[in-house]
């Protein structure tokens, strides 16, 4: 069990087992290598799985092709048919909901576990899409895509420099402020005798960067791979802000072109399911306070983009601490069985702590809120 000492220099699984490249259902040929999944990860996303790199055959479908309007149309007419009687809005919440958490539950989970933030490119990552609708795994193509300069993966890398342009034709995430000097370093050629880091392959470096920044001043990742440094933990986080609301962008907006439901209730969804993968870390920290704290400062750097963010809830069962939350947006999910969530907007305090209670004594050892 990976135990974090602190948000500046926590404690790191290896990322270890490097395999061949597979080939992804859209095509795709991968060149990267596929990583093994560290514990502590694994045990705070179940019962979602998670693959590093690229992976091979159905049911796996690259987010390229599932966030454009027509892969957005598809799983919504999929999520619809697994759920006979659902309205067109309930099954967008659905749909909202189980993305999002496919998504950002997994660099989530990475940065608060192994300071480390992956690509959310929607090229480079992938989710497996049976015919339920549910995406029951995700596969991130470069699970280290940014990392701290005090991480082993950064060796001899430098962290960025300020003064560079933002990257042409990238807008600007609405109310996301430039973190203050964080650029990149232009033109930073591999360092020599840098060896491969053990169980990774070839080594991290930044060679060919462009050395521009992203929205919000988060640099861009370079081309071709490599990772990114950066000297903070708010700077990581920073980055891991602007990489959810990059590409969950245009899968909402899709989304909500296609049915009665505002941008509130959307970015609502996904505000719950960060929340969620935030507090799902105690899986692995056994603390209650790391993912909350986390996601105060998650949400202060989303907000406005992320609407209707959770507010706590935190009571005492059989002795422990436990932190649930009310939603800012209802899922819609008692509209189809009649049955309100343990995270209910809609119902009172003491109802939902109660649910809450209930649902912990249902998972036996280890159970959460949430």
């Amino acid at each position: 069990m990976l135990l974090p000492t602190s948000p500046s220099t926590p404690a790191r699984e290896p990322i270890t087992g490097v395999a061949t490249a597979t080939t992804p259902r859209d095509g795709r040929t991968g060149g990267a290598p596929v990583w093994s999944v560290p514990s502590a990860i694994v045990e705070s996303l179940a019962p979602r799985g998670l693959h590093f790199g690229v992976p091979a055959g159905a049911p796996w479908v690259n987010c390229a092709e599932l966030t454009t309007q027509a892969g957005v149309a598809e799983s919504l007419a999929r999520v619809a048919a697994a759920n006979p009687g659902a309205s067109a809005e309930v099954a967008a919440s659905y749909l909202a909901n189980w993305y999002s958490a496919a998504v950002a539950g997994p660099a989530i989970a990475s940065y608060v576990l192994l300071r480390r933030v992956p690509d959310l490119t929607p090229a480079q990552v992938a989710l497996s899409v049976p015919d339920s609708g549910w995406f029951d795994r995700t596969a991130l193509y470069r699970p280290v895509a940014t990392a701290l300069a005090n991480d082993p993966l950064a060796a001899g890398l430098a962290p960025a420099t300020p003064g560079l342009a933002p990257t042409p034709g990238l807008a600007p995430t609405p109310g996301l402020a430039p973190t203050p000097g964080l650029g990149a370093t232009p033109g930073l050629a591999p360092t020599p005798g840098l060896g491969a880091t053990p169980g990774l392959g070839a080594p991290a470096t930044l060679a060919g960067a462009t050395g521009q920044l992203g929205a919000a001043g988060v640099p861009t990742a370079p081309p071709g791979g490599g990772i990114r440094v950066v000297e903070t933990a708010t700077e990581l986080r920073a980055v891991l802000v602007e990489e959810i609301l990059a590409h969950l962008d245009p899968f909402l907006r899709h989304l909500r072109s296609m049915v009665r439901l505002g941008r509130p209730a959307l970015w609502g969804a996904a505000a719950a399911q960060c929340a969620r993968a935030f507090l799902l870390t105690e899986r692995a920290t056994g603390d209650p306070m790391t993912g909350r704290d986390e996601a105060d400062a998650f949400f202060a750097l989303a907000a406005p983009t992320m609407l209707a963010r959770p507010r706590w809830q935190e009571f005492v069962h059989r002795g422990r601490t436990y932190i649930g939350m009310r939603r800012g947006s209802c899922c819609l999910a008692h509209r189809l069985d009649a049955e309100y969530c343990t995270t209910c907007p809609f119902t009172g305090d003491a109802d939902r702590e109660q649910r809450m209670r209930t649902w912990i004594d249902t998972q036996g050892d280890g159970g959460l809120a949430v």
